[in-house]
Parts: C-alpha cells; structure tokens; sequence
C-alpha cells in the first residue's frame, strides 16, 4: 500500500492515499461530494464548479474545487460549511436556469445524476424568472449519436473522453457565455471507434443513443416483465470479451451499454458493441426448422428435422465415420462447442472437428497473459493485426500506454494501420514476416540479454550460427524494409524491461504459416515467457481451443493421438475417442469437393462465405445440416436447418484473449421457435441409435468401439451441467463453476499450456511477385463489416465500410485509370469487381480488400490457399452510379 495521509473532513480526520484528488478521497470515506465534471478516468479540470468545497490555507479559508485539489497530510476541509452549500446551490441554481427540465421524455430520466444532485444539493426554488435558453434539442453528432443541445451542462467530458482515451480530438466548444454548445470540428466528423462511450459518461441526457432512443425508461413500472431488466453480459463481436449490460423489457433488448471490468475493458465497450443489437430480434432470423423436399426448403416440426439429421448423419457413421465432419464456432459459448465435438467424437467416431481460424491457424493457445499487459508495456510490436479495427477499447489501452505510459510503439503490418500512428511503422509484405523477423534476431542475438539467452536454451547455439545467415542488409532489400529500422527495433528490445509482441491470425495462417509460428516462438525464447500473443480474432475463438473444437485436439488442449489422453477420455466419458487426427476447417471443404466427405454438420458458422470453391464443395455433400441464427449463404444450400439462439437467448461461457472465462446470463427468452445450440445437440444426442459394444466403422481400428452407448452421460438440463463436466475435464478449467466465475470471470494460468523450450530453425520462402500476377493482396479487417451481426442494426448501414479495393494512389495511376473506376481483382481462385479507391497507407505493389464485404471478395481471391496469394488488377469500366450495396 502506497503512502497515505490524514485529512480532516467537517472535523473528522481520515487516513487517504496520498495525491489523490479530494472528491476521490471523501468518496473512499463514505462523503458524497457532488460532481458533473469530474470522472474516475478523466483529468481533473473543474469546470462545473459543483464540487465546491472550503479548506483551510494560511491566509483563511477558502473556496475550491475538490475534483482539483489533491490531498495532502493536514489538509482541513469543511464540506457542510454554510458558505460551502450556498455555493454548490447557487451552481446547480444556475444549471437548472436554462435547463428544459423534460424529464418524463428524457432518455437518462431515473439515472440521471443531476436529477440526484437537484433533489440532494438543490436550491428548495429559483431566483430566475427569465425565459429558458433555446438551442437545437435534435443536434446529430454522427450517425449514431444524438445530441440535445438544452439538457448540456457543459461539463468537457465527452471532449476529454475523445482526446485523453481516443486521441482523436473530433469534439470541441463553440460560442460563448450562455450561447455555449458542444458540437463537432468542421471537416472533423465524430468517428472514434468507441465514440458511444461518451452516452455513457454523460451526467445528464444530452447525449443519446440514436439506435435505443426513446426504446426504454429506467424507471418503468408494472409486472417484472414489462419492467427494464438489466442483465450482465459480455460481447460477442471480438476477443477482449468486454462486459456488458443489456437492458431488456418485454423479452426485447431495448439499450446495450459498458458494464466495468478493470481486468477487461475498464469501463468502455467499442460502437459495435453498443450500437449492434438489430440482430436479436431481426426479421432475418430463422423462426423454425427446414428441411428440403423436392430441392426446396420448406418449414417442418423439430420432430421431423431432427430426426433427418439423425438419419443422414448415422448413414454415413455406419459406413464410414471418416467421411463425416462438424464445424463449430468461435462466435458460440464454451458449452455447445463442448458438446458439439463430444457428440461427433462419441456418437460419429470422427476427429472431423474443426471450427474457422481453428486448425488450419498454428496459434499458440495461450493467447496474452493479461489485458493490463499492455498498460505495463514499456515496448509494443504489433505483427499484422490491426487493434483499431479489429479490438478498439484494447487499442485504446495501447494509445495511453505509448501516449501517457511512455511506451515505444513498432507496427509490423501490410498496410499503413492507425495504430502506426502512435509508434515506428515497418511495412512489411503478406507472407514475409518471417524473413523480417529472423532479420531482426540475427541484430538481437549479438546483444545482451539475448546472447546469454542463446548460450543458457536448448538449440541456442546452432541457432546463432543459421539465424545469422539472415542477413538484415539482405532481408531489407527483399521486403522492404531499411537495415537501420531494424537495428533501432533490436536495440530498443534490447533495452526492454517489458516488451510485449502481438501477433494475429493471418501471419500464421496460409502457405508461411509454419515459418511464421516457428520465427514467433523463437522469438519469445529471446524476449521471455508471456512477452510475445496472440490476438484471436473472435470472441471464443480461445474457447473453442480450450474445448477441443480441433480435429488434433481433444478438450484441454490435449493430444488425441496419445493413448494416455484418450484412455483418460474413455474415462470421463464412458467410450472410446478415435486415434487418428481429423481434417481442418478447409480440409473438410477440400475433403467434400473430391468426394471424401460426405456429411457436414455446421454450427454456426458460414463456409459457403470462403468463396466459390467452397460453395462448390458444399454442394457436393451428400448431408448438410446448418445450425444457425440467419440463413447463411451455407444454410441456404442446407438439407436440414435448424433455428438457433442467439447467445442472450441463453446462459453460456466465453473464454476471451486473455484466456479469462466469463459468464453470459440468458437475458430473454429464445425468439419464436429457436433453441439454444447446446441444446440442439442434447436432443440429437437421446435420438442417436442406441449402439452396443461393437466392433468400429473405423479403418484400421482393432477392438470393441465402445463398453457402453455414450448416450449414457447426455443428461444435461441446463448449461450449468454442460460447464460441471467441462471443469472436470479440461485441467485448465478446474474448478471454474458457473457461481465461482463470479460477475468478474477468471483466468486460467499459462503454464497449463505447453510453451517453446527450444530453438527450431525457420526457413521461409520469399514470393516474389508473379508477371502474371504482380500484387499482393492484402486482407483487411475492418469493425464496421457486413457480417448479419452489423447489417441487421438500420442505423449502422451508413457506417459500412465500402466495398471497394483500396490501392495506392501512384498504382491506381500507373494502371491508367481513375478513382472510382470499376476494376476486376484476379487471382488463380477467383475474379472479383469493384471500384477502386485510392488510399496513401496501402502499400505499393498491393490491393486491400476487406473481409466479410458482400459477395465475399477477399476469400474468394484467396481461395483454399489462405493470406499472401498474389493477384492481378484489369480495367472493366468507367467509374459506377452510387447504388446501395444492402440491397
């Protein structure tokens, strides 16, 4: 505990920390000093003058602003002095002067602190007689933000929000006195990624909510079910697993809005987060099962869907369990993908088990060890992920840790992202970052510690001897990046006393997968354990991992090639776990378009999304069954589709970044006729065909295949069962029940995860550009996409990114063509068309385009071949009409 001081408060002395401001002192001690300006993660700046206090000085007594008073030993406050009050009356006095008072229609009526200020610390009446200050009460901020000009007390906070957290300063004061409004900076529009948390902040209804406007009342009345509930959640839309608070009333989510969590995501949720709950109860949802007759979809009873699924799925485990395969996903809580590989495990006999940016991802499953991490970080390399996209509230973490931590920043990425504007960017071709990385090892390994490290590990030495062959004057040349760059990068890691590395999915995934994974580890052996992540892309994409959702992994990241580990299994489960591993993600898609795979069972999840080939693939199934909350392009090809719930329509797990393992409480009741995933699974499971000890389908396999139907261990009534197995067996959740989580989660350890011991040599391959396809392609991941999550929310359509392909302006101009034009992207895979957009922070040499778009684009050019294909860009036309890319 840090040094602390006595102060004396109305005559009572307490002993507070030393420095910290006085209206945080007396609210330690129990004393509301009311506030407007002041907030716990803000600058103190004193501007509402509401938290006037008097304390003593050498020259008499005084009156001061406590927010901006920091305590000191002997500090004398008189809190409840006559002189004290009459100030803090006279300025809420003036506050309610001009303010309209319209409470009843006023969105923050019944939690709004100057509601609470006015009834404790008001005046009993107003001196002021004068007409009310007009302004506009309906002033949009952006698209998502609305503004009530009246109700502003002017208090700077959703200013200071902007530049303290954000550092993008796109709100300011304009006018004077009276006439003073907040308002946004011309040709400045409001755009931050996390702009929604400035609502939030508000102490009063000036700023609202344009997605939940006039959607719900706090203090609403009546039966339980017409009153505004407030559940505790976490979001499902990327990995950091922010904490949540969805408002419901009437079974329907009326506001979503941050929920704290200082291990995860402070007090802040990223826009997406906030504004995108149009899914929940869209009219695009699937209401009731289908199955296809005479090649149409038509509505059927869950009897009758199920029992096809049963049907197609037990044919073809009879036949042949290898020809049968699951799809999982990273977007659904640790209990239905539990149970999900345990049903094809068991009831199929298959290791098919895969989920997207699973298998055919080499991730290290540790993922970060901490979200404080990066606050404690004193250098920060980003190898091709995005944080300003892909995870904003994490890359607002990363701004203060370079901007008021003093952090050095490296950004290793394709594109020029916005996180390079807080540190040194490294341009770096897709595929490359091997050949970058072992550059920069061969300058760290002549520099201490990480000579002493080489000479203390295992492979060490001949790891200096072929890393050095790795010549940065070389490597420079071929990737683009200059030698003294890099000898800066291995210096300032050098001096590191806490470097922090963090990779995404695409550097370890496709053709350099291996190369790339094998650099990164050797890289961690230099810098130390838990200093080089991975950021997954998905909101339990590490829980996935954790349950086994993996055709090489069994739950607990345990090998199912071990005979001890599936003796374990046997165990636990009561039967046996087939040997041999199964096919990834895209060797399922592969497996189906040759005709090895003939039955698919896809959980939330959209392959069909990769691109023509895999469409194709899917439709040579002979079995296809879709288990999700929309009608995919992948259900839409289905045999049997099976409406699922989304993951507020029941109690579920998701395991964040950080490896932390945190509750999802049901906040209404499942939509029409959908049901839960773990659910679905359960049902299936008690209509499988009741199999005794036999011999298995399996080729190869000797032995009895089972010492009893596996049927046997299915009875789950609820979640909360599926998650007292899963504590059992999977050794990093032990113990990690349903109550123990708590509303905070928790984390398992690292060391329950194997990490590198040795150094291995790397030896990647250059791809040099093709003539006949010069252009890399550069994938990109935006927040705003067009998955069905985003799209469904009406008021996000405006904040879509554009389909388009983004090159740099001096390509665009050697290709002879404008801006705007239409131009057709090529690769071996696939042919795509769109405008073409200039872009400064695209690379020469490059197109980027980004995922989940309409259509698909970027996975359709990749193809099976996954990040770093090269492509070719034709002219096709002039520059198109502008045309609503929804429709």
């Amino acid at each position: 505990m840090g040094e602390r001081v006595t102060i004396t408060i109305d005559g009572k002395e307490y002993q507070v920390p030393a420095g910290i401001t006085l209206t945080r002192a007396a609210e330690m001690v129990g004393i509301d000093i009311p506030i407007f300006c002041d907030h716990p993660r803000l600058e103190p700046v004193g501007a509402c003058r509401q938290c006037l206090v008097e304390i003593e000085t050498p020259r008499g007594t005084r009156l001061t602003t406590a927010c901006t008073t920091p305590v000191s030993d002997g500090l004398v406050v008189h809190y409840n002095s006559p002189r004290a009050k009459a100030a803090r009356e006279a300025t809420l006095e003036f506050i309610l002067a001009h303010h309209p008072l319209d409470c009843p229609i006023c969105d923050k009526g019944g939690e709004c602190p100057l509601q609470d200020q006015a009834m404790k610390h008001g005046p009993a009446e107003s001196h002021f007689i004068e007409e009310k200050t007009h302004k506009n009460k309906r002033h949009p901020l952006s698209d998502l933000i609305m503004l009530d000009q009246e109700r502003c007390v002017v208090c700077w906070r959703c200013i200071r929000y902007l530049e303290e957290w954000e550092f993008k300063p796109q709100l300011g004061l304009y006018h004077r006195g009276g006439e003073t409004v907040i308002d946004t900076h011309p040709n400045r529009p409001l755009a931050a990624k996390t702009s929604g948390n400035i609502i939030d902040i508000c102490p009063v209804g000036a700023l609202t909510n344009r997605v939940a406007r006039f959607q719900y009342r706090p203090w609403s009345w009546g039966p339980p079910s017409r009153t505004l509930e407030p559940v505790p959640t976490v979001c499902v839309h990327c990995s950091l697993g922010c904490n949540l608070q969805v408002d419901v009333r009437t079974h329907r989510v009326r506001r979503i809005k941050a929920r704290e969590n200082s291990a995860v995501n402070d007090m802040w949720i990223c826009d997406k987060g906030r504004f995108a709950q149009g899914f929940f109860h869209s009219e695009e949802r699937i209401r009731q099962p289908l199955v296809r007759e005479n090649g149409e979809l038509r509505p059927a009873t869950w009897d009758e869907a199920l029992q096809r699924v049963v049907d197609g799925l037990y044919r073809w485990a009879q036949e042949n369990p290898e020809a049968v395969g699951a799809m999982g996903s990273p977007k659904v809580g640790n209990e239905a993908n539990y149970l999900l590989q345990k049903f094809f495990r068991l009831m199929v006999d298959t290791n098919n088990i895969d989920h997207r940016w699973g298998g055919d991802v080499l991730a290290d499953p540790r993922g970060l060890s901490a979200v404080e991490a990066i606050h404690q970080a004193d250098v920060i390399v980003l190898v091709g992920v995005d944080l300003a996209e892909e995870m904003p509230v994490f890359a607002n973490f990363y701004k203060r840790a370079v901007r008021r931590n003093n952090a050095q920043a490296f950004v290793i990425h394709p594109r020029r992202t916005e996180d390079a504007d807080f540190g040194t960017y490294i341009p770096v071709l897709p595929g490359s970052e091997a050949l970058l990385l072992n550059a920069l090892m061969a300058l760290m390994v002549d520099q201490e510690p990480f000579a002493a490290q080489t000479r203390r590990l295992p492979g060490g030495r001949d790891f200096v001897t072929w890393v050095k062959e790795h010549r940065p004057e070389d490597i420079s040349a071929l990737v683009g990046v200059s030698q003294e760059t890099l000898e800066a990068l291995a210096r300032t890691l050098a001096e590191a006393q806490r470097p922090l590395v963090l990779y995404g999915p695409d550097v370890v995934r496709g053709f350099q997968a291996e190369a790339n994974r094998a650099a990164l580890d050797n890289l961690e052996l230099l810098l130390g354990k838990d200093r080089v992540a991975y950021i997954a892309p998905d909101a339990n994409s590490v829980g996935a991992r954790d349950m086994g959702v993996l055709p090489h992994r069994l739950p607990g990241h345990q090998d199912v090639t071990d005979a001890e580990v599936r003796e374990r299994f046997r165990r636990y489960w009561g039967s046996e776990v087939p040997e041999e591993a199964g096919l990834t993600y895209q060797g399922m898609l592969e497996a189906a378009a040759d005709g090895r795979l003939k039955a698919l069972f896809v959980m939330g999840a959209d392959p069909a999304d990769e691109g023509p080939w895999a469409e194709e693939a899917l439709k040579a199934l002979d079995v296809l069954v879709v288990q999700d909350v929309f009608m995919t392009r992948t259900a839409l090809l289905a045999d049997v589709v099976l409406p699922a719930s989304t993951y507020a329509e029941s109690d579920a797990t998701f395991t964040n970044v950080e490896r932390r393992v945190q509750r999802a409480p049901r906040a209404f009741r499942p939509e029409r006729d959908s049901r839960p995933d773990w659910a679905i699974l359960v049902d299936l499971a008690k209509r499988w065909p009741i199999r005794e000890a036999g011999e298995s389908k399996r080729k190869g396999r000797k032995g009895k295949r089972a010492r009893r139907s596996p049927q046997a261990r299915w009875n789950y009534t609820r979640p909360q069962d599926v998650l007292r197995e899963i504590a059992r067996v999977v050794p990093q959740y032990e113990g990690l029940t349903w109550d123990a989580l708590g509303e905070g989660g928790r984390q398992w350890p690292t060391d329950r995860v194997a990490r590198p011991r040795r150094f291995v040599q790397v030896t990647p391959r250059f791809q040099a550009a093709d003539p006949e396809y010069p252009y890399y392609l550069v994938a990109e991941r935006f927040l705003f996409d067009h998955t069905k999550m985003t799209r469904t929310t009406e008021e996000l359509h405006h904040v879509l990114e554009p389909a388009v392909v983004r090159m740099h302006p001096e390509d665009i101009y050697d290709l002879g063509i404008q801006e705007g034009s239409t131009v057709e992207v090529v690769s071996r895979h696939a042919s795509v068309a769109l405008p073409v957009q200039a872009d400064e922070r695209v690379q020469r040499g490059t197109v980027a385009i980004a995922y989940s778009l309409p259509g698909s684009p970027a996975e359709a050019l990749m193809g099976p071949e996954g990040p770093g294909v090269m492509v070719a860009v034709r002219t096709t036309g002039p520059a198109p009409r502008v045309v609503n890319i929804l429709d």
